[in-house]
């Protein structure tokens, strides 16, 4: 993937902030909790554990080049609620931990390709804020660590073990999207992205948010082939700039306006019309086929004149007021880190990982 940097066969060094979250993340339990002090618990943002099942095991390669735990696999014995495994530290197998910490921050995938979502004016992840698992911007991007199996894969790529040659199943379902054609015609995009529920549960579904159907009623889309509303936010779900639940309209489905922000940004009076920001600031956007802005000078063109000829009911509708401010906030400018972790270029840790 485009996304993704190219793995490091040998040991690697890591950017401190890298190091730091691969070391210390979720691994030991809030102090501050155990005093009932912690002020980041509703909403959970702590950077330590709470309860058991927030735990997360320090991920490690071992000197024979296998991790301690798999990167892929989940462990069938562990318990997702007391956060307990009969095998304990030493299950080899992942553990499905609260917010899969496990896999999101184990060294196979750890900001190893680019977030679905911008970053806030304070450079931060507008959906995972500080503790996002993946990179914003090319600096923020490292490289994988590969297990054994997957280096002798690259070493030998014509080998008779296929499963060990194939590409792993992240990559797998990162590809399949880009693979379908269907997801290339727009009329297509309009009509179904998030109008299906995802046949898997959240915390099963790799693709999380680039997943094009949707996992909760803020990430749900009408088809405005079968719903007939405005690109305007609903008054009764839509506060400043904070959207809350599209239960809050009694119409429900009836409403004449937008209950998410995917209804509005993947409008047909909206999709299209403004610019990538991403593609103008950083030459490359992580969303991929599903971006709602435009990634070509025409194609940012179009859709406005269009949308001064589309009526409802006899009326013209006019453009929505600020409608580019439907798109977040603008991510940082190429080659800038958040202030938080902006290092030196020739700062890094030497991150062995059986220490």
């Amino acid at each position: 993937m485009p996304s993704e940097s190219k793995p490091l066969l040998t040991a690697q060094t890591e950017k401190p902030n890298h190091y730091k979250y691969l070391k210390e993340f979720r691994v030991e339990q809030c102090p501050s909790f155990l005093q009932h002090k912690c002020t980041q618990h509703r909403p959970f943002t702590c950077f330590h554990w709470h309860f058991n099942n927030q735990r997360r095991r320090r991920p490690v390669r071992k000197r024979d080049g296998t991790f301690n735990y798999s990167a892929d696999n989940y462990c069938t014995k562990y318990n997702e609620t007391s956060g307990i495994c009969e095998d304990g530290d030493e299950c080899p197998y992942l553990h499905r931990t609260a917010g899969d910490t496990e896999r999101r921050y184990h060294l196979r995938y750890y900001k190893t390709c680019m977030c679905v979502h911008d970053t806030d004016a304070r450079g931060l992840c507008t959906k995972n804020g500080a503790h996002c698992a993946f990179a914003h911007g090319a600096p923020d991007l490292r490289p994988p660590v590969l297990d054994m199996r997957e280096l002798q894969a690259l070493d030998n790529p014509d080998g008779i073990d296929g499963d060990v040659a194939a590409p792993n199943a992240l990559d797998r379902e990162r590809n399949l999207m880009n693979e379908d054609p269907k997801w290339q015609d727009t009329n297509y995009v309009l009509s179904s992205y998030k109008t299906e529920p995802c046949k898997r549960p959240p915390r099963l579904c790799r693709q999380g948010y680039a997943c094009p159907q949707y996992h909760n009623s803020k990430d749900k889309r009408r088809s405005p082939r079968k719903y007939k509303y405005r690109s305007t936010p609903c008054p009764n779900v839509k506060h400043g700039e904070e959207w809350g639940e599209p239960s809050n309209c009694e119409a429900g489905d009836g409403c004449g306006y937008c209950h998410t922000r995917t209804e509005q940004q993947f409008h047909p009076e909206i999709y299209k019309s403004t610019k990538c920001n991403d593609v103008q600031q950083a030459g490359y956007c992580p969303r991929g086929l599903f971006c709602a802005f435009a990634h070509r000078h025409a194609g940012a063109l179009q859709p406005l004149r269009a949308v001064r000829r589309v009526r409802r009911h006899g009326q013209r509708v006019p453009l929505l007021p600020g409608h580019a401010a439907a798109q977040a906030a603008p991510p940082l400018a190429a080659g800038t880190l958040p202030p938080d972790t902006r290092v030196p270029r020739r700062a890094g840790l030497n991150l062995y990982y059986n220490t």
